[in-house]
């Protein structure tokens, strides 16, 4: 697998707010050929759980590290996953399907806001 091995996810709000979430490819997730697959969600089973969220659902969305890329997955959830609008930092923009995510770039799952940490 073409790097990463780790992804931090820093929670920006919500009851875990400041929490600083650390995954690696050789423990968490599911890796599958050239790509890595962590799981969010309400379900403890999830990589990343959100209890504290009642907007989460079970299964709510992967992040996906494929082809040196980053890509934020929505799978069928009731409220949504959004993603940061550089345009208008009063809009965010609803996932349909998969689409690529930065480094540092802000995204949504339920009401929880949440950052893809740059790792140094």
């Amino acid at each position: 697998m073409t790097e990463p091995l780790q992804v931090q996810i820093m929670v920006m709000s919500g009851v875990d707010d400041g929490t600083l979430h650390t995954f690696d490819a050789r423990y968490d997730g599911q890796p599958l050929n050239d790509s890595w697959t962590l799981t969010i969600g309400r379900r403890d089973d999830n990589d990343l759980c959100l209890r504290g969220d009642v907007f989460v659902s079970r299964q709510h969305a992967n992040l996906i590290w494929r082809g040196a890329q980053w890509y934020l997955q929505d799978i069928h959830s009731t409220n949504g996953t959004f993603i940061e609008n550089h345009n208008d930092l009063f809009a965010d923009e609803r996932v349909s399907g998969t689409v690529p995510l930065c480094a540092g770039q802000l995204f949504r799952i339920g009401r929880t806001w949440l950052r893809l940490q740059p790792l140094e």
